[in-house]
C-alpha cells in the first residue's frame, strides 16, 4: 500500500493507493508554519478514522511544492513507519522515461502529472491543472514535454479582486444563469469564471494550431469542477492525475 502526497500551495491532498486504486483520498489547508508533528496528528488521525495501521504502508511518496514544508513531511514520514521515503525532487528527473527541458524550472507537480499521462493514457495531451494556479501541460505520446503555460488560478484571480475591494467578501465559485451580473457577487462571477471560459478554450485552441498531430485535453485539480461541464473541448477528467503520476514513482526511482 502506497501512502501519497501531493503538497500544494493551497492544499496537501494525501491519497493511499493499493494495487492501482485509490481506498482514500484526503485535503488539509496547507499551513506553511506547521510542523512534521502537526501534520503527523492530522495524518494518524485520518488513518485511525480509516481503520489502516501505517504497519500496511509499504511506500511513502512526497511531491511539494511549497519549500518550507519539505523538510517537515519528510520527518513526519521518516518517523511515521519503517518503510521507505521518496521524494520526487529536481535531481530525480533524469530517471524518468520523460523529456523534460528546462528541468530546474517545472514544478513537480507538473512532472508528476505528465508522468501520469504519458505512462497511462500513452497519448499527446494538453494537461490543464485547476489548483492555485491554472496550468497548461502539453506532453506528447513519447514523453516529451513541449512546454508550460501559467495563468493565476480561479480562486486566486477571485481572491486577488476581493482584496482590491473592501466591500466584498468571499465569493463562491459558482457561475450565474445571467451572463450579465445584477450585484457586486454575480459581477465578480460573471467576470472571473465567464473570462476563465474564454481564456482556457482560447489556449487550448491557440496550442493546438502549433500541432499537425491531435491532442487530447485532460484536465484535473482541486478546483476542476467549477468550470468542467462549460467546457466541451475537454476529453478526460482525472480528479486525482497527480496522485496517479506520484504513485509510479517507485518503479522509476529506488529511494
Amino acid at each position: 500500500m502506497k501512502l501519497v502526497i501531493d503538497i500544494g500551495n493551497s492544499n496537501v491532498v494525501v491519497g493511499l493507493n493499493k494495487a492501482g486504486t485509490w481506498l482514500h483520498i484526503w485535503r488539509f489547508k496547507t499551513d506553511k508554519q506547521a510542523k512534521a508533528l502537526d501534520y503527523g496528528i492530522k495524518l494518524l488521525n485520518v488513518l485511525w478514522d480509516a481503520g489502516i495501521s501505517v504497519d500496511r504502508i509499504s511506500y511513502k511518496i512526497l511531491s511539494t511544492v511549497v519549500p518550507e514544508l519539505k523538510a517537515e513531511f519528510i520527518k513526519m514520514l521518516d518517523n511515521l513507519n519503517e518503510a521507505p521515503t521518496l521524494a520526487l525532487e529536481k535531481d530525480k528527473f533524469q530517471f524518468l522515461n520523460l523529456t523534460i527541458p528546462a528541468a530546474e524550472e517545472i514544478g513537480t507537480d507538473l512532472v508528476a502529472n505528465a508522468l501520469a499521462v504519458y505512462n497511462l493514457y500513452q497519448t499527446n495531451a494538453i494537461i490543464i491543472d485547476f489548483g492555485t494556479a491554472l496550468t497548461f501541460t502539453v506532453v506528447n505520446k513519447t514523453g516529451r514535454i513541449l512546454g508550460v503555460n501559467i495563468a493565476p488560478g480561479l480562486k486566486t484571480a477571485m481572491n486577488a479582486l476581493g482584496d482590491k475591494t473592501s466591500q466584498l467578501d468571499s465569493v463562491p465559485l459558482v457561475l450565474p444563469d445571467n451572463p450579465l451580473g445584477t450585484n457586486t457577487e454575480t459581477a465578480i462571477q460573471n467576470g472571473v469564471l465567464l473570462g476563465y471560459i474564454g481564456l482556457i478554450s482560447y489556449m487550448i485552441k491557440q496550442i493546438k494550431q502549433v500541432f499537425d498531430e491531435e491532442y487530447q485535453v485532460i484536465v484535473t485539480g482541486g478546483l476542476v469542477h467549477v468550470l468542467k461541464d462549460k467546457l466541451p473541448q475537454i476529453d478526460k477528467v482525472v480528479p486525482n492525475l497527480t496522485l496517479d503520476g506520484l504513485a509510479l514513482l517507485p518503479q522509476f526511482i529506488k529511494s
